[in-house]
């Protein structure tokens, strides 16, 4: 008799702004894993990480990723080490976008998780959009951009 394993996955993020690129890497995730968990960044990692404040706050980011019908569980992701992620709510993969393969953030990020026992599996990031380019293109106000990009 053979007993099956359930593949639990994890996809770390801020989820500011959620856009079609959260989208696209949480399906991808949720197709390639038995249960898929959402580890949403508090309002203070975000700072710490990129020197500034979620446009969204934390409690409703966690909100709208739970009532996505791919996600699973939706967890608060407190720090950058994921083996901190991992400890609370353990997981056999965690998913990243690819701009981190071959980098020294994703090089660190696999030693780590190789730690605990899980592996790192990157999708495709989706060029175009971002919170970080949406932030950017709503601190600029540029109402003749904002009528082309509605069109």
């Amino acid at each position: 008799m053979t007993t099956s394993h359930t593949v639990v996955g994890y996809v770390p993020g801020g989820f500011d702004m959620l856009h079609i690129g959260h989208l696209n890497i949480l399906r991808a995730a949720r197709e390639r894993c038995d249960r898929l968990i959402v580890g949403v960044a508090t309002d203070e990692a975000l700072i710490a990480m990129k020197n500034r404040a979620p446009v969204v706050p934390h409690r409703e980011r966690m909100e709208l990723v739970a009532h996505l019908r791919f996600v699973d569980d939706v967890v608060t992701d407190v720090s950058q080490d994921k083996r901190e992620a991992w400890r609370r709510h353990p997981f056999d993969v965690l998913f990243k976008g690819d701009d981190w393969l071959g980098t020294p953030k994703g090089a660190q990020l696999e030693a780590e998780m190789a730690e605990v026992g899980a592996r790192v599996l990157y999708l495709p990031y989706t060029a175009g959009t971002s919170s970080t380019m949406l932030r950017e293109f709503l601190t600029r106000g540029n109402t003749a951009e904002l009528g082309q990009a509605a069109s």
